[in-house]
């Protein structure tokens, strides 16, 4: 677990903006900033005086800015706060917004930001449903996965990126927090929560993308959790699941791909034996073990009538954790359920995420809101020491937004409060 052999240099690693870096490079940047502008051309023509300060071309140095200020809304819980009372002039505001970009910038920036090229896009979503920002988004991933090494054991989960705008992407999911919102599938390590590969759920039939023919005749969760593991094949790690992707065939598939698997099991499988279900004749505190192969199945009875079931093929003995009394694999399971949940948490703590109708915009700012958790947790672990999290995310704006105020003092349309 920690950087990859190619982030051990320790200058790569040494500041938050470096370790930030490794996560949106040069490459997506330029992207981010060509297709802005783009957008920025086409606005520009609707106004008369097209030559007004806010309504010039972004460069690398204010779309760094413009990322930092999004980031200090993180720290400052004030992503969902007016943008009159972020840039207030009156002293209620924060000055730091005002240093650094005039409000109608800000707006015009957040207005304008694009991800990819609009005049084929049509003609791309015939086949990618996420056209808007799939480039983007499969270039994220990437970076997630080349800069660190996923621990021996990794989660795999779904997140729901809060969302009520209108678009066919949209998700019900009465169990979470927001209920309505977009989709991801994710891996992340079970140990800290590393957001490692992800995909954006798109409908009926998407589980599957990318999956050879052999692989997309299998379960709907067998096609998720193989295409999300496949970075990891031959690692002998282990992959824990719930009830949804649970099942004999994952278990399996995964283990031909040198990979165990631990999961709850839905009481309706067929695998299942008769005596492993729920029982009002079965003790509260009893375990009943199964063995077939590399397989080993557990149920066991936490109170009247019900029954916890799990299937693993990390475990191959009867055994008893003697720190909760419970069976090994229902310990194991409950230690390392929860990795997709600890970055969903941590990306709801400090969030840039504003008020938008755009849906790729709510991509992107979960992708700004992953990419400071991977990084607060890769310099962590390159220093060795446990920070605060939102000092790091203080320190990472205030790198992004320097050089622009550093130029902007020499404005000579600089407004009369910064002087």
């Amino acid at each position: 677990m920690g950087p990859t052999t190619s982030n051990k240099n320790k200058n790569e690693l040494k500041d938050p903006y470096s370790i930030w870096r490794k996560y949106f490079d040069d490459e997506m940047l330029q992207e981010i900033l060509k297709w802005s502008n783009e957008k920025i051309k086409e606005y520009r023509t609707k106004f008369t005086k097209e030559n007004r300060p806010e309504l010039q071309d972004l460069d690398m140095i204010e779309l760094h800015a413009f990322i930092g200020l999004l980031f200090y809304t993180a720290v400052f819980k004030s992503n969902h706060e007016n943008v009159d009372y972020i840039f207030a002039t009156d002293g209620t505001g924060r000055e730091i917004f005002r240093c650094v970009m005039s409000k109608s910038r800000f707006l015009f920036i957040l207005r304008c930001v694009r991800f990819d090229n609009p005049s084929d896009r049509e003609e791309r979503k015939q086949t990618d449903k996420t056209a808007a920002i799939s480039y983007l988004f499969a270039k994220f991933v990437q970076n997630c996965q080349k800069a660190y090494n996923v621990s021996e054991y990794a989660t795999v989960d779904e997140m729901l990126v809060p969302f009520r705008g209108r678009t066919h992407l949209m998700i019900y999911m009465p169990m979470k927090p927001a209920k309505y919102g977009l989709k991801l599938m994710c891996l992340c390590d079970a140990k800290n929560g590393y957001f490692y590969n992800s995909y954006i759920y798109t409908g009926r039939g998407s589980d599957g993308e990318s999956l050879p023919d052999e692989e997309r005749k299998f379960l709907v969760p067998t096609q998720s959790v193989i295409r999300l593991a496949k970075p990891l094949y031959g690692s002998n790690r282990n992959i824990t699941c719930d009830n949804w992707f649970t099942s004999v065939e994952l278990v399996d598939n995964l283990k031909k791909k040198g990979l165990t698997c631990v999961g709850t099991l839905k009481k309706n499988k067929r695998e299942i034996p008769k005596q492993f279900l729920p029982s009002k004749q079965r003790e509260i505190g009893s375990t009943l073990y199964g063995f077939a192969g590399q397989n080993t199945l557990l149920s066991h009875v936490p109170k009247k009538s019900k029954a916890v079931i799990l299937l693993s093929s990390m475990h191959h003995i009867e055994a008893t954790d003697q720190t909760t009394g419970k069976p090994e694999i229902i310990h194991f399971y409950n230690t390392t359920k929860g990795g997709v949940d600890e970055i969903d948490k941590k990306c709801s703590i400090y969030t840039c995420s504003r008020r938008t109708r755009r849906w790729p915009m709510v991509i992107f700012y979960r992708m700004l809101d992953v990419s400071s958790v991977n990084s607060h947790l890769l310099y962590d672990i390159h220093h060795g020491k446990t920070t605060e999290r939102g000092i790091f995310i203080k320190d990472l704006a205030r790198s992004m937004v320097l050089q622009h105020m550093q130029r902007r003092v020499l404005n000579e349309r600089l407004p009369r409060e910064l002087d």
